[in-house]
């Protein structure tokens, strides 16, 4: 009987100790990620982006290539007597380069703010460009660390309302507080709203408004556990767009209005790095391609059209100044 108790015991302590192991590795599994706003921090970024896209009406291929590189800084202020925290938004350079067809090629570089676009037709770029390296604005957030309001676009919006019609439509709408403010949730609700396990996905809905046509793009999310970089161990979330839809403002002043479209994606790969202990993206890489049917109208016909679009952005935290 002793050594039946003896060995029961034993397999019992065997059993805790295996549970304990087991729970432990599922507990350092599960990681909680969350952004951390700290006070009289700047955090400065390098976007590059990339875009080839070539659309074809009634058998005619249009290319467009554009390659874009924004330098932004994002500053959070001193919590206010209300308990809201300011959040400073600027951009701190730009500089783009576009093909259009025809062999049409411009550049821009705020660094050159007084370069001119010779093409008439496309002159407007050169202010929607300068407009948009100075952008600047400040998002409030509550005591919730949610959007209260944003501050300091009305020069921004007075700048654009001076542009012609095309220059406006370009960048007006990006200006406006309800899409800065569902910009900057949007960047900030990319994590899990439980904590993080490898193997479980989350899915959010993102848009990127391109001035006067959206694209709306579903997405899932999945931890794949940490990575090291440098001297630092940061959390892998991979991502994928799963499909994805287009909309264009009715009141738009192209000369080409889509009617229909049923667009797919073709292929999506995404990665994010983010720094657990500082609460903050250190860096971001993604590419999408879109492939599908278009049908434009203009001048009171319908034209059948075909989209091939592959976007490839690649954000990187830049080092502090000393």
């Amino acid at each position: 009987m002793r050594i039946h108790r003896a060995g029961l015991g034993m397999v019992t302590a065997v059993g805790v100790a295996c549970l304990a192991t087991f729970w432990s590795r599922t507990a350092q599994a599960q990681v909680k990620l969350e952004y951390k706003f700290p006070e009289g921090k700047k955090l400065t970024y390098k976007t590059d982006s990339k875009i080839h896209q070539i659309l074809t009406i009634m058998g005619m291929e249009i290319p467009t290539d554009v390659e874009e590189t924004v330098l932004s800084s994002r500053t959070f202020g001193k919590k206010r007597a209300d308990s809201t925290l300011p959040v400073e938004e600027k951009v701190e350079s730009l500089r783009t380069e576009m093909t259009l067809p025809g062999g049409i090629n411009l550049n821009y570089d705020s660094k050159k703010p007084d370069a001119k676009i010779d093409n008439p037709q496309l002159a407007f770029l050169g202010d929607v460009f300068k407009l948009a390296s100075e952008i600047g604005y400040t998002v409030v957030l509550d005591a919730q660390s949610k959007v209260k309001a944003i501050e300091g676009t009305e020069k921004l919006l007075e700048k654009a309302d001076k542009l012609d019609e095309m220059g406006k439509e370009a960048i007006r709408s990006r200006l406006e507080s309800d899409k800065l403010k569902t910009q900057f949730e949007q960047e900030h609700h990319n994590l899990p709203d439980v904590l993080a396990r490898p193997g479980e996905p989350w899915e959010r809905t993102e848009t990127i408004d391109t001035g006067g046509q959206t694209f709306i793009f579903h997405k899932k999310y999945e931890y794949a556990g940490t990575e090291k970089k440098g001297d630092k161990t940061l959390d892998k979330i991979t991502s994928k767009v799963l499909d994805v839809k287009y909309n264009q403002d009715p009141n738009s002043k192209s000369p080409l209005k889509v009617s229909k479209s049923d667009l797919k994606v073709e292929s999506s790969d995404g990665t994010l790095l983010f720094d657990r202990e500082e609460g903050r993206v250190v860096e971001s890489r993604g590419k999408t391609r879109i492939k599908g049917s278009m049908t434009f109208a203009a001048g009171g016909q319908e034209l059948p059209g075909q989209l091939d679009l592959n976007m490839q952005t690649n954000v990187q935290l830049q080092p502090e100044s000393k």
